[in-house]
């Protein structure tokens, strides 16, 4: 497998302070991957902020504790991939309707649908005692 462009790494709590860490680490990983057009950059950044964002809000713990968001980013001519752990938190109890828009009056529940437009795929699984969020989108051909 070739080496990927850049790659990128957030680890901490689930607070609102993460949000803001995400999007300075994704600035960085863009400037060494530089071959991405903005046409793909963009919606992949802001669905991986939504998919965080999301996780700060809901992202609970059984005992109470933190819940503690690693994530990882990769660049790769052909593929833009970032895992979510939601380390210490719950299993995702994700709505019937999860991933759908809500209706135009709702308040809130756009985060899902919004990424999941904006990538190739999203999914959901636990693993080893975390939620993994695995988001990833192809860049076009122009890129």
């Amino acid at each position: 497998m070739p080496k990927p462009l850049a790659e990128g790494h957030v680890r901490g709590r689930a607070t609102v302070m993460i949000v803001d860490d995400v999007q300075d680490e994704l600035g960085r990983v863009w400037q060494t991957a530089e071959v991405i057009s903005p046409d793909d950059r963009l919606p992949f950044e802001l669905a991986v902020v939504e998919v965080v964002t999301n996780a700060v809000k809901h992202a609970k713990s059984p005992s109470g504790d933190h819940v503690e968001l690693d994530l990882e980013l990769e660049v790769r001519r052909d593929l833009l991939l970032a895992r979510l752990f939601e380390l210490g938190a719950q299993p995702v109890n994700l709505p019937e309707n999860a991933g759908s828009m809500p209706d135009p009056d709702s308040e809130a529940g756009r985060g899902l649908a919004l990424a999941r437009q904006l990538l190739t795929t999203i999914t959901c699984e636990r693993r080893d005692g975390a939620n993994v969020w695995t988001l990833t989108r192809k860049p076009s051909e122009d890129s």
